[in-house]
């Protein structure tokens, strides 16, 4: 959005259409992002018939996720500390949910429960 608004001068989030256009775009960018290390993202005719394209790699997405890792620990903390088991008792993890397909949060998920590899099989 601040690309877009310094670019055109327009900010498409205060445009409820434009809005849920970049929306979707960003949401598609994201899923790339998770197979991908770069994305573009393109939205037609966002705002005032001007098009946005733009690339993003996704050591720029993470640090934009910087704010929500100390979250996701903090839900890991907690559903450890509420399951009453020690984590060495603990086989496998299995991740379901579209977070389960972003790689920082596979990675947080395997380091909270010592280093086990993920399980994703619920999600075929």
């Amino acid at each position: 959005a601040a690309q877009f608004k310094k670019k055109v001068g327009c900010d498409p989030l205060s445009n409820k259409k434009a809005a849920f256009k970049l929306e979707d775009s960003v949401a598609k960018t994201k899923k790339i992002l998770s197979a991908n290390y770069e994305a573009g993202i393109s939205c037609e005719c966002l705002m005032e018939d001007e098009d946005f394209a733009s690339d993003i790699r996704r050591d720029s997405f993470l640090e934009m996720c910087k704010p929500m890792m100390s979250k996701v620990q903090a839900v890991l903390d907690a559903a450890k500390a509420a399951s009453g088991i020690a984590v060495d008792q603990i086989d496998f993890v299995e991740v379901v949910g579209g977070s389960s397909r972003v790689p920082w949060v596979k990675e947080m998920i395997s380091a909270a429960f010592g280093g086990k590899p993920i399980s994703t099989t619920m999600n075929a």
